[in-house]
């Protein structure tokens, strides 16, 4: 007598035939299909936000002579703190050590000639090839010099240091740089260098949802590629690779997200304004080769004369040559006694940046200190999409495995969750979120984390009650008293047997609790409780002003938000309905 393996129970079977025939059904869905390009831009829009806006230059060819005369201005203080180091023994510095420095003497030696290091590096890669010769022979000498201090040689490496310090005063003097804005001066025209300042500011974590999110974009090509060029359109083959094409869309995924981390990307502090523009505009950087993103403003950069400035494509905002605005309630009137007129604040148009009256400089306008609206909502969608989807997971995978062990067992283990399920439902949720976050301290755990980890702890119930019913009905189906008779364990006829039958109402809950959580999340950074400033979210935004006079703070986030949830709302509907077999279409 043949045993029955699970893979091969009707059950299964049917599962499969059903879940195809509720993909068929959200394929007929016109709203469903409307409301995931929707979400699709949206998350797209977010993840690619670094690619979108930003004041960091996807390549930059140019010589810049700010680095280029920095470095040159700190060779020789350099130098001189690497002869600091090396005019004392080891003993000598431990016992003479000031500033409370923890280093010990090869970590502070090391640490200065490293700094000397870095400044011969940043003027070699600008000096013409027949004029970085000139700086072999001072790193010669410095090299010499931390050998001799290392072996305990102080006369040499003094006499080392010496000659640096010589070499060091006439490189200053030699290899002074050409100034742009007065060349008749003389100096030495630097050479250009290529780099790619926006991708080296992009982490490997970045690389790979910007990866994994190309690859679902272009979902519907490369599948319908494969399913007709190498499955034969043969459904069968084509369910059974289902799985092993989003296993191999995550292996690429992540294996692309590791190289560029370990490649190029570092992933730069994004509050850090870039002083690329700052320079460019100044003439520090001459540039052969320049290009920005569509949006070339960071979520940090300030713009003094700009605050609160409504849309540019707006009347109201052109503001004139000399920094006042020309029209609307914001134009500035003299005093009817004295006369004064507030002084302006002229407008800085900076290196890439639209022209100070051009109607897509701001196109939605900038926040309270100047910084443009457009690119924070962007930046801001990071947070409150990732929010929504993370709380939901986390809720639905609590949910799952508490009702899911509640209406397996049943009896005193289903009465005894079934109260705990009814005291968490007695608790206003907002309230209870309000307190556990004004009790978090955010230097402690970040605030994304502690409101993900807060909404899931609250809403997981609803999840719950609706898992133990399907199990309660589950239990007793002919696989499931099949699973028990072969002598499987609880668990693997819990989670491999029986849950994936009961995945249905898991997966409609799930869409609505991510519209719930960004919801919730907006509340929480408006009141004050969410995410915390600098960072921006769409909730946090809107508690930028409250007056109707900068009508842009409120409406923008609000319809994004309001956008957001109707788009998960209707993907929702449609799971429910596609998963309800009196809704099925023939």
């Amino acid at each position: 007598m043949q045993s029955v393996q699970p893979s091969d129970t009707p059950s299964q079977a049917y599962s499969k035939d059903y879940w195809d025939l509720v993909l068929e059904q959200l394929g007929r869905n016109r709203l469903f299909k409307i409301a995931l390009a929707i979400l699709a831009l949206l998350y797209a829009s977010a993840i690619y936000a670094p690619l979108l806006a930003n004041d960091r230059p996807y390549v930059i060819v140019a010589a810049n002579y700010r680095d280029y005369g920095r470095a040159l201005r700190t060779l020789y203080p350099a130098t001189l703190g690497l002869g600091r180091i090396l005019r004392q023994t080891p003993e000598e510095y431990s016992a003479d050590r000031t500033g409370g420095s923890s280093f010990s003497y090869e970590e502070a030696l090391e640490n200065e000639h490293r700094a000397v290091q870095v400044q011969v590096a940043t003027m070699k890669s600008y000096l013409p090839a027949e004029r970085a010769g000139e700086l072999d022979d001072f790193v010669a000498h410095v090299d010499a010099a931390v050998a001799a201090g290392r072996s305990g040689d102080r006369d040499k490496a003094t006499g080392e240091i010496r000659e640096c310090k010589s070499l060091a005063k006439k490189i200053r003097a030699d290899l002074r740089p050409l100034d742009p804005e007065h060349p008749e001066k003389g100096g030495i025209r630097l050479e250009s260098v290529r780099l790619y300042p926006l991708f080296e500011a992009i982490s490997g974590t970045e690389a790979f949802f910007m990866i994994l999110c190309a690859i679902a974009l272009a979902w519907p090509v490369w599948n319908r590629l494969l399913n007709r060029y190498l499955f034969d359109a043969d459904r069968e083959r084509i369910r059974r690779a289902r799985k092993r094409k989003w296993i191999g869309a995550l292996a690429l995924a992540a294996v692309g997200g590791a190289l560029w981390g370990a490649t190029l990307g570092g992933g730069a502090d994004a509050f850090n304004v870039a002083p690329y523009k700052e320079a460019l505009t100044k003439g520090e950087i001459v540039p052969e080769h320049v290009v920005f993103p569509p949006i070339p403003f960071g979520f940090a950069e300030t713009h003094g004369g700009e605050n609160f400035r409504p849309p540019t494509w707006a009347a109201s905002a052109a503001i004139t040559e000399e920094g006042y605005y020309e029209r609307g309630a914001r134009r500035p009137q003299p005093d009817p006694v004295s006369g004064f007129l507030p002084p302006p604040a002229p407008v800085a148009v900076r290196f890439a940046e639209p022209a100070r009256n051009a109607p897509l400089r701001h196109i939605l306008g900038t926040d309270s200190v100047g910084r443009d609206f457009l690119t924070r909502l962007l930046w801001g969608g990071r947070v409150s999409l990732s929010v929504g989807l993370l709380s939901a997971g986390l809720l639905v995978v609590i949910g799952t495995v508490v009702g899911s062990i509640a209406g397996f067992f049943g009896g005193r283990v289903d009465i005894l969750v079934s109260r705990f399920i009814e005291i968490v439902l007695c608790v206003p949720p907002l309230f209870l979120i309000l307190m556990v976050s004004a009790f978090v301290d955010p230097e402690l755990i970040p605030p994304i984390f502690s409101i993900v980890v807060i909404i899931a702890l609250i809403r997981w119930t609803g999840v719950a009650r609706l898992v133990r019913g399907e199990f309660l009905r589950l239990r007793e189906e002919e696989f499931a008293l099949a699973a028990r008779a072969l002598g499987f364990s609880s668990m693997r006829t819990i989670f491999v047997h029986i849950l994936p039958n009961a995945l249905a109402p898991v997966l409609v809950s799930g869409a609505f609790a991510v519209a719930s959580g960004i919801l919730m999340e907006s509340t929480l950074s408006f009141l004050g409780f969410g995410i915390q400033h600098p960072i921006p979210s769409w909730g946090s935004l809107i508690n930028e002003s409250r007056m109707a006079e900068h009508w842009w703070i409120q409406i923008f986030p609000g319809l994004l938000i309001f956008v957001t949830i109707t788009c998960y709302n209707q993907v929702g509907d449609a799971f429910r309905d596609a998963l309800d077999p009196k809704m099925k279409r023939h």
